[in-house]
């Protein structure tokens, strides 16, 4: 994210000035915690993302189901009554 320990050291220097000595750990030990909290959510929902397209790519090898179980080309049945009601 940052470029050289410049910018990171400028960024604690100011964060020493406005929490204190004592703040500073705490403030650290905290993002640490969010940062691999969120990197383990990040990688779960990969994981799974890429688990729902393995699945998708496994269709059964004589079509789609549902274009077969209702005897036509249709995806689903037709309703019964097409007027707008009033």
């Amino acid at each position: 994210m940052f470029g050289g320990g410049l910018e990171i050291g400028f960024i604690l220097f100011i964060a020493f000035l406005l929490f204190g000595p004592k703040k500073v750990p705490e403030i650290a030990r905290v993002l640490g915690k969010g940062m691999a909290e969120l990197r383990r959510a990040s990688n779960e929902l990969k994981n799974s993302l890429e688990e729902e397209i393995r699945n998708m790519d496994r269709l059964p090898e004589g079509g789609s189901e549902t274009a077969s179980s209702y005897g036509h080309h249709d995806s689903e049945p037709a309703p019964e009554d097409t007027r707008p009601r009033s």
